[in-house]
Order: structure tokens, then sequence, then C-alpha cells
């Protein structure tokens, strides 16, 4: 099975996971664009694209079950993109949710979320796991 195909994968289970769980990304993208208005103060065109990426933050598993369909048909770079926005985190913001759970001792939450975490480090790992191809000539 060629790699691209295996991370496909691995975002298709990823992504019916956060279906079933009914997480979405949305509230990490709100977070960064809040950020970002407190740094540059509000511009029409920071208000768009918080539109935008909370659109496609709000569909959740389906945004990686896109960005896994895009990773087969070997679009990696905008399958990656879709997979991030839609599970609202990479590695390291996993690895802080996870952390901060077990800090907290909130282990019935986290019971809880399981499936949600374990969407999202699909979605991770199928990100990790894609290959693109160079985009200079060899």
């Amino acid at each position: 099975m060629k790699i691209n195909a295996q991370a496909a994968l691995l975002a298709a289970v990823g992504g019916v996971l956060l279906l079933i769980v009914g997480y979405s990304g949305v509230r990490r993208v709100d977070h960064f664009f809040d950020w970002l208005v407190a740094i540059f103060g509000p511009r029409p065109l920071l208000l768009e694209l918080s539109r935008i990426f909370g659109g496609i933050a709000s569909l959740g598993g389906i945004a990686v079950l896109l960005g896994g369909y895009l990773i087969f048909k070997d679009k990696v770079r905008s399958g990656r993109i879709l997979i991030l926005i839609g599970s609202g985190a990479g590695f390291f913001t996993l690895l802080l949710f996870l952390f901060v759970n077990l800090w907290r001792e909130e282990f019935s939450y986290l019971l809880e979320v399981l499936p949600a975490i374990l969407g999202i480090a699909l979605g991770v790992a199928a990100q990790l796991r894609a290959k693109a191809e160079s985009i200079l000539p060899p």
C-alpha cells in the first residue's frame, strides 16, 4: 500500500471517530483569530478569514475525511491543511491537551473524549505519514 494511501486510511478512521463524537476544531480556530485580533486589531480581512476557517473547522470530521481524500489523490499539502483545520489540533496541541487533562486528574473527562483524542491523533499521524512530492523540478 502506498504511503499516502496509508495516511488517507488513518485520516478516514480519525475523521469517522470525530464524526461519531461530534468534535470540531472551531474552538481552536476561534482562539487563534482572537489572538490575531488582539495583536493587529479588528481588520476586515481577519474577520473574513476567521469566517472561512471557522466554517471549515466546524465541519470537524468531514474536513478530516476530505483531507484524507486529498492526500489519497496526492494533494498532500491541501489535505494536511484541511486535517489541521478540521481537527483543530496539531501534534503539540494534542500533547498539551493530554498533559493538561492528566495534570488536572480529569480522567472521567478524558475517557468521555477518548474517541475524539484518538481521532485527532490519527489525523495528526496521517499528516506526519503523508509524503508530498517536491514542487521544484529535479
